[in-house]
């Protein structure tokens, strides 16, 4: 019962897993006095957990089939029908007698009525906005407090087949369905709740922001306050080593301070994501610090400039290109969604984990997608640290049968209103850089929404308002016209600004004539769809329901039907009839789509200026996704492909398709450019191109030079090899670039090609013999035996008993990770006796492996040391 005093702001925390929780009926829980003290309600109460939610709750208690196994999570859609009464007890420490306090929710989804030792405090509705009370003279020191909190059932709303039109609340819309989440609507405490302890006077808002020098010799940095105070109190504080001071006037005080040569914030690849520590302190009018905020904040300054070789006229339409202190930048971005459908139980170390990552793999921006979440203050601070870019999207979202949000007025009086609390909250983290209306709104006729819709025009009005240096986009695909196709490509070309789609593999060698064709100067949202990990697959699934990988099977149907390829897979590989070959084919058709479609765009640069995969993580252990990593946070093979065209250096291929059938010509350009600041660039590149037969042997070498390397992609040659000469139905191109002189690889590639009509040849290669050294830092591995691994993929996982989601769960105490290994490389072709030493992190030696043709085995490392 006993609570702590945490932070600088003297916070009484009330987080923690001593609240109890239990379901009623209607108002069922008034009729039993639940909410009071001394209730003779006693039964049936069960342990919780806040910040957190009811279904999580609820699995942790085995109250409910674990939701993430199987189709179970059809015995849940009742969860979200109940009401549910929260409540805690806990002990206040005296010597507050002379404070003000202030009870605090930070969010609570969605509808509840909160009460204090029996007396009702009132009701807060929606999830974005934090609720809070003066509750001075109200809690009883030394003594029990009974802090309850009614949760109401959760506010009918629209799945993702629906009407936007029908939209009436601003909460997470893809737990209602989505075709990568099932229906687990979402209830709970799921942010922070403390009791804040003041003096007279409490700071209600802290906006530092700062303009920066043409020059960057100087920057001018503002820190606004507003408070609830009387007259006479100051504000003081420091930015850095820079210290402040003034007096706080009607609630408000604006400070501006010189910083001198500035250390600046980059973004990831650019130089450091530096941010100045921050702490503002409110002094009442005996000169006590009465409250205080301690925050970060980077130096920096972003732009958003017309793309290269756009249409005169309309460059408003086609500003997407980064400028960030001055540079022009390429977006290596990612679509990010919640990274639980229980959202409210997501961890800090989930957030580090999956924000790592995202770092890892080059990238420098995220579009937080509009069916999602405006997400927790971690998340903003992780990706700031990370020197990640975000691309917020308010909770808007298309819906299929129309896809026009509601003109109402209470609608667009609720959303101006939540508009002006989310902005505020958020407009502080460096991180920040772009603001938009929603995802995919669009008129009847398809058109991408503007300000000429009231609501999107109420919610641009609010972010020039109020945070009018972040770009606005009203919707994203902002247009011209909404979809990356053959047939726009065909008849309007040009108006490809900002696109979304396909997120579906086009077929063995559509896949590359689509993107080769490509003209979008944004391509904010795209994917390709594969199947999920080894281990994932056998957590969720009974063994008996992992055939047919089809939408025929129920299972599969629940978990992804949208994203279910099977029959493509079949068509690609040739007719397959083992799990794993479906799931390993899947996989790479993933990885290889995906990539190329990345390295297509990037070779664009800047007229195309940036590059969106739709999706980074997944909610919910789906068996198909588009998603580049499993629900559990392993990544996909597809990770590692965006990760090799989002490195500091790129070699690239780009051709025709994946199949040579009745070709007498491999033929390839040859690519290069560079994501690193100029003066961190090599000079003189070689590149050398190499084309393998599957035995190993060298069949072609061709060596290309380039005397400087761009952020501008560079084609510096053209490979062409005789299929003739040929010695089998597969041929591998290998792609390695070096600084001139140098022996070090600097960025590498490679491309899988076949003679037939198919890739069923992977699927009848001899099988290779991996050995594995332990090292220092990780593994060296050797293909001893005849056979290629082609596309060996190294886990974490290690191949065992099956464990559910919900086992996972409680056995990892809120972690859902386990297994976890940071590998420096992956997901490459080892051919007959080649070796090559893997960096990895974490827990390798315990390391599992597979291969196109190689079944999913432990890894034996030998002789670590």
């Amino acid at each position: 019962m006993d609570v702590k005093r945490v932070g600088p702001e003297n916070r009484i925390d009330l987080n923690g897993a001593d609240w109890l929780m239990k379901e009623f009926v209607g108002m069922d829980w008034v009729w039993r006095d639940s909410v009071m003290p001394g209730t003779a309600d006693v039964r049936w109460w069960y342990p919780a957990k806040v910040p957190g939610s009811v279904l999580h709750d609820l699995c942790k208690n085995d109250l409910v089939p674990d939701p993430y196994y199987e189709r179970n999570s059809l015995l849940v859609e009742w969860v979200p029908d109940r009401t549910w009464v929260y409540r805690k007890e806990f002990l206040v420490p005296g010597g507050l007698e002379d404070k003000r306090l202030t009870l605090v929710f930070e969010g609570i989804d969605y509808n509840s009525e909160i009460f204090l030792n029996g007396e009702s405090l009132g009701k807060q509705e929606g999830m974005y906005v934090p609720w809070s009370v003066d509750v001075t003279g109200k809690l009883c020191p030394g003594e029990k407090n009974l802090l309850a909190v009614v949760l109401e059932p959760a506010p009918l709303e629209q799945p993702q087949v629906g009407k936007t039109s029908l939209v009436s609340t601003h909460k997470s819309r893809m737990t209602y369905w989505w075709d990568f989440c099932p229906r687990m609507i979402h209830q709970g405490i799921w942010q922070d709740v403390y009791l804040k302890v003041n003096r007279e006077a409490i700071l209600t808002d802290v906006y530092v922001h700062s303009v920066l020098a043409e020059d960057g010799a100087q920057a001018l940095v503002h820190v606004e306050l507003e408070a609830d105070c009387p007259d006479g109190c100051l504000a003081e504080g420091s930015f850095g080593d820079t210290p402040f001071r003034e007096s706080v006037e009607n609630g408000k005080c604006r400070i501006c301070l010189t910083i001198e040569e500035p250390r600046l914030w980059w973004c990831n690849g650019q130089g450091e994501p530096y941010e100045y520590p921050v702490e503002v302190r409110l002094l009442d009018r005996q000169g006590r610090v009465s409250d205080c905020r301690k925050l970060d904040a980077g130096i920096r300054s972003v732009e958003f400039l017309p793309n290269e070789n756009g249409i005169a006229g309309r460059e408003k339409e086609g500003s997407f290109t980064l400028c960030l202190n001055g540079r022009t930048i390429y977006m290596n971005g990612y679509n990010w969604v919640p990274a639980d459908v229980m959202y409210g139980a997501v961890t800090e170390d989930t957030y580090t984990h999956l924000i790592r990552l995202a770092k890892e793999a080059g990238v420098n921006i995220l579009r937080v997608w509009g069916g999602g979440l405006i997400e927790k203050d971690i998340f903003y601070r992780l990706c700031a640290k990370a020197g990640i870019l975000v691309w917020q999207e308010f909770i808007l979202s298309s819906s299929g049968i129309d896809n026009t949000p509601s003109e109402a007025d209470s609608y667009i009086e609720l959303m101006r209103s939540q508009a002006e609390s989310i902005i505020r909250q958020k407009r502080g983290f460096t991180a920040l850089a772009v603001w938009c209306g929603g995802n995919e709104l669009q008129e009847p006729d398809g058109t991408p929404l503007d300000e000429k819709n009231a609501l999107v025009r109420t919610l641009g009005e609010q972010v020039r308002r109020l945070d009018g240096t972040r770009k606005w986009l009203p919707t994203s695909p902002s247009g011209g016209v909404f979809l990356n196709s053959f047939e726009n490509l065909e008849k309007c070309p040009e108006e490809l600004f900002d696109v979304h789609g396909p997120w579906e593999h086009q077929g063995l060698n559509k896949q590359y004539e689509l993107y080769n064709r490509g003209t979008c100067m944004l391509h904010s949202e795209f994917g390709v769809e594969g199947m999920t990990n080894y281990e994932a697959l056998r957590r969720t699934t009974a063994p008996e329901h992992f055939l047919p990988a089809s939408k025929d099977n129920p299972v599969y149907f629940h978990r992804g039907a949208w994203w279910n390829n099977e029959p493509l897979v079949q068509e690609t590989f040739g007719g397959l009839t083992e799990i794993e070959e479906i799931r390993k084919g899947s996989q790479y058709m993933q990885y290889e789509g995906l990539k190329y479609a990345v390295e297509c765009n990037r070779r664009r640069a800047f007229h195309n200026s940036g590059t969106f995969p739709w999706q980074f993580n997944e909610p919910y252990p789906n068996l198909y996704c588009t998603s580049s990593l499993d629900y559990y946070g392993n990544p996909k093979p597809a990770y590692y492909g965006v990760k090799k065209a989002y490195a500091p250096y790129l070699v690239t291929a780009s051709f025709d398709g994946a199949s040579l059938w009745e070709k007498e010509w491999l033929e390839a350009d040859i690519h290069a450019a560079c994501n690193l600041p100029e003066g961190e660039r090599r000079r003189s590149i070689t590149v050398r191109a190499r084309v393998y037969g599957m035995s190993g042997m060298l069949l072609q070498e061709e060596v290309f030079h380039l005397d400087s390397i761009q952020m501008h992609s560079s084609r510096i040659g053209k490979l062409r090899f005789l299929l003739d000469r040929a010695d089998g139905e597969l041929l591998l191109l290998r792609l390695a670039l070096f600084a001139e002189g140098q022996e070090d690889i600097l960025a590498g590639n490679e491309y899988l090609f076949t003679r037939g009509r198919d890739l069923g040849a992977v699927f009848r290669m001899e099988k290779p013999a991996l050995t594995a050294q332990g090292i220092k830092e990780g593994l060296r591995l050797k293909n001893t035996g005849k056979g290629p691994a082609l596309f060996l993929f190294l886990t974490g996982e290690g191949k065992g008993k099956s464990i559910t989601a919900g086992d996972w769960e409680r056995n990892g105490e809120g972690s859902k990770q386990m297994g976890i290994v940071y590998w420096k490389d992956n997901y490459f072709t080892l051919l007959p006796g080649e070796e090559r030493q893997i960096l990895a992190e974490g827990d390798w030696k315990a390391a599992s492996v597979q291969a196109l043709n190689m079944e999913f085995q432990k890894l034996e490392v030998t002789q670590c040391r």
